[in-house]
């Protein structure tokens, strides 16, 4: 970890422009977490080790830019996105918002039995994390990542089974 700034953001840059190169001479179309985003960047074997590869060293440039406090403010903080995350999934707010398209707080207040104070709390935690959007104050929608839990019951059932 000895690498400074500008050169892992060499690195990292490099690396992306492989992948970007890659994606367009596979025809694979760029990762995006908006709905209904259907792309193979995350599952394609070509491009595994080159991403592995770019999320290492970008952990590397952001231990080096937080420093030691944030970035251990951040590591206790996952657990609290993590029971975020399961919270929401127990209340079938997940399952609400994916009917509809779009929720609004106080229907998901009612709907989840999760008092909007909180349930706003929680849904600001999932928002950061890019698991749900809010494209207007108060209203609420799927992301790709949230998507990807209604679709895949077995990586749901996984992650709550860890989180227990």
């Amino acid at each position: 970890m000895s690498s400074s700034i500008r050169e892992l953001a060499t690195q990292i840059l490099a690396l992306c422009t492989k992948l970007e190169q890659t994606c367009t001479e596979a025809d694979i179309p760029p990762p995006s977490l908006s709905a209904d985003t259907r792309t193979s960047f995350w599952s394609d074997s070509q491009l595994t080790a080159t991403r592995a590869t770019v999320l290492g060293l970008l952990e590397q440039l952001s231990l080096l830019i937080q420093g030691p406090q944030e970035f251990l403010h951040e590591f206790v903080a996952s657990h609290w996105d993590h029971g975020a995350l399961y919270a929401f999934l127990h209340s079938q707010t997940l399952e609400h918002i994916a009917r509809s398209g779009r929720a609004s707080i106080e229907d998901l207040e009612s709907q989840s039995g999760i008092p909007a104070d909180k349930l706003a709390r929680i849904l600001g935690l999932l928002r950061c994390r890019r698991i749900i959007d809010e494209p207007e104050k108060g209203v609420y929608s799927l992301t790709a990542v949230s998507e990807e839990l209604v679709k895949d019951s077995d990586s749901r059932a996984c992650f709550e089974f860890q989180y227990v």
